[in-house]
């Protein structure tokens, strides 16, 4: 077997490596020759004859379990290290890539890789069926595994990313293999839409293995789902902190496309799924020479070896030009956390209180200065909500491991006193937020139950979604909740009585369509949504009838209210802003505001707040716009990072919170 463009070494040809028994065809396909099978004119000429496989195609059939095992131990020598890559499989129990799984785990155990690694979308939503599911089937692979999420598993876990640890042990892991320092991370989103981000306590995993494994100089093999460019919000900060090593490749997936580039300076190679757009299976190989050389090949189930494309390199971007803001207008970074923030801030006049992602509760003074915090050991992902001199918060674990989930009611402390608090089980983890209304709080306790809680802790529930999670915070108004599960429908509760007025769906079976992660708007006796089907959808709120659909723009997931419900506001997936009357009998849109964004997916929730309209963008862009008018009035980069959430303080300023940390405080007077 021929490999093109390999360095000259004293026993190989400048060429490459002619492997014993295989030729490459004109397309680049390596083809094993049958011994005692020349035709004339190879017997003539001495040289051994490619038999052509279309010309025998069952003897094709015979030989390639053995091709498939002979192959790749062909392409090495001595002291070489061999990866077997799996990227983006995406199964589910009894799918087309479910089927396909029995023929991928017999050709890696045939070939000769060292071991393997599997780079995320293992599976299509992360249910804890799937994941289970998946881990048996690769469990059938007798050789070392290694794997991390993709955004299929962190993005939609019904467990907040608890099953995947479980079953694999770690989300990330760092090792050394023949010399060779392997290190592997997850790269998000976490629990909602958006670009991948890494979190800051991997990023520091990410230093310390690289300090430990390659300081002096050995080399590294990065694994990830997110290549560094483009979807992964601090990808360039993470090439920054790793070309300051011997790193021979990154190794990633996610596009569904498969080539090789230089992006931000490192050989980056993206893997190709297992079922590709043009309907082909396979999965890659890598051999390390165990100097300095990276190759890659594609492995066709079933079939051939083939090259990577390669493709023109990516440069790392320079951070754009701050805008001028207004004179009256202030945006102030009132804090700055160690630890990636998943949530919104509740603000009262007393502090700032937020969940981080490495399980501190923490909260601030009216200053931003720390007043005290709280570990809980568990990620929050649940914007807390202020009610009657409580702090409520959503907890992917109860202390002392005694339920799935719970609900924590933190009591707010006079002269930094952190002691105390409520905390109620739930059946599940809460990533979800919850609503005040008339001193009580509206919350889905994860999955199966949604609670109506009083401050002391007293709570009645209705368990009519029976699976899915609940994550938007309600709308609760007018005597009604209505809130959105992972499970296709939208229920409308009586405020009072907690019983069940109606429920919705837009007739899809489609479970990542759900409204999942919206927080609905209620004006003039209508309930307007947006959904990941990329429609805004306005109900009757007595009755649910639906009143109108609508896809004149890109809708997505985030949606926001006027103060007096007169209007819905949604950003869409190509970065505008849309605001559109509620009560009337059709799709009536008021104005249309680009914000500048570009493509954007990220779902922060918009707030009008005294005339004025906050959008935030997936990589640290807060806009501001006229209610009034839809002129765009300004706009602030305030990191690389999604903004989660706008919370509205007793003063009037309005506070946002960045996934990297940063807590920003908007006030002055607006233009």
């Amino acid at each position: 077997m021929v490999l093109p463009d390999r360095p000259r070494r004293r026993s190989r040809p400048q060429q490459g490596i002619l492997l014993e028994g295989y030729q490459p065809d004109s397309a680049g396909r390596y083809r094993r020759a049958v011994p005692g099978r020349q035709s004339r004119r190879a017997r003539s000429s001495g040289r051994t004859a490619v038999i052509n496989p279309e010309r025998k195609r069952v003897l094709r059939m015979r030989i390639l379990p053995l091709l498939t095992l002979l192959s790749f131990s062909a392409l090495l020598t001595a002291g070489e290290l061999k990866i077997t890559v799996l990227s983006d499989i995406h199964v589910s129990p009894g799918n087309a890539n479910d089927k396909l799984m029995p023929d991928v785990v017999k050709e890696v155990n045939a070939n000769d890789s060292d071991l393997v690694v599997v780079t995320g979308d293992l599976t299509n939503r992360g249910a804890d069926r799937e994941l289970e599911h998946i881990h048996n089937v690769l469990s059938g692979i007798g050789k070392e595994l290694h794997a991390i999420p993709g955004n299929h598993e962190t993005n939609w876990s019904e467990s907040a990313g608890q099953t995947f640890v479980r079953l694999w042990g770690d989300e990330k892991f760092a090792i050394v293999r023949d010399g060779v320092a392997l290190i592997g991370f997850s790269t998000g989103p976490y629990l909602k839409m958006g670009d991948g981000y890494v979190r800051s306590e991997d990023v520091a995993f990410l230093k310390e293995s690289l300090r430990k494994l390659a300081g002096n100089g050995e080399p590294v093999i990065v694994f990830c789902h997110y290549p560094l460019a483009d979807e992964l919000g601090n990808g360039a900060a993470i090439a920054r902190i790793l070309r300051d090593y011997n790193v021979v490749g990154v190794v990633s997936g996610h596009t569904h496309s498969q080539f090789r580039r230089t992006i931000y300076g490192l050989d980056s190679i993206v893997c190709r799924p297992l079922t590709g757009f043009d309907g082909t299976h396979g999965y890659n190989l890598l051999r390390f020479d165990g100097k300095e050389k990276l190759e890659a090949f594609e492995k066709r189930l079933g079939g051939d070896i083939l090259p990577v494309e390669n493709r023109e390199p990516v440069a790392e971007q320079p951070f754009p030009a701050e805008e001028p803001l207004p004179e009256n207008v202030r945006v102030e970074l009132l804090h700055a956390d160690p630890a990636s923030v998943f949530t919104g801030a509740a603000v009262t006049k007393s502090g700032i209180y937020y969940g981080t992602s490495d399980g501190r509760f923490v909260a601030l003074t009216p200053e931003g200065e720390t007043a005290w915090e709280r570990n809980f050991k568990r990620p929050f992902y649940s914007t807390p909500a202020a009610f009657e001199g409580v702090i409520a918060v959503g907890l992917t674990g109860m202390p002392g491991g005694l339920a799935p989930g719970g609900i924590a009611l933190l009591p707010e402390p006079k002269s930094g006193d952190k002691r105390g608090g409520l905390f109620l089980p739930a059946p599940a983890p809460v990533i979800g937020s919850g609503t005040a209304s008339d001193g009580r709080l509206y919350m889905g306790a994860g999955a199966g139950e949604f609670r109506r809680i009083d401050s002391g802790g007293r709570y009645e529930k209705n368990d009519t979604v029976r699976f899915g999670t609940m994550q938007g915070a309600p709308a609760v108004k007018d005597g009604v909740a209505v809130f959105g599960a992972w499970d296709t429908n939208l229920y409308a509760l009586d405020a009072e009585t907690l019983e069940l007025r109606w429920k919705w769906n837009n007739g899809k079976s489609q479970v990542l369509f759900s409204p999942g992660n919206v927080r609905p708007v209620i004006g003039n006796g209508q309930v307007v949504i947006v959904a990941p089907d990329r429609y805004m959808t306005a109900l009757d709120l007595k009755t649910g009838r639906q009143l109108w659909r609508a896809n004149a723009h890109k809708f997505r997931e985030a949606l926001g209210g006027s103060e007096d419900g007169g209007t819905a506001y949604a950003k869409t997936m190509d970065g505008e802003l849309v605001a559109v009357e509620t009560g009337k009998p059709e799709y009536t849109e008021k104005w249309l505001c680009d914000l500048g964004f570009g493509y954007d997916h990220a779902p922060c929730p918009v707030l009008e707040a005294d005339g004025v309209v906050y959008a935030g963008s997936r990589n640290g862009v807060i806009a501001a716009v006229d209610a009034a008018t839809g002129k765009l009035l300004w706009r602030c980069r305030g990191g690389d990072s999604a903004v989660n959430d706008f919370t509205k303080g007793p003063d009037g300023s309005v506070y946002a919170t960045l996934i990297e940390g940063r807590i920003y405080r908007i006030s002055g007077k607006m233009p």
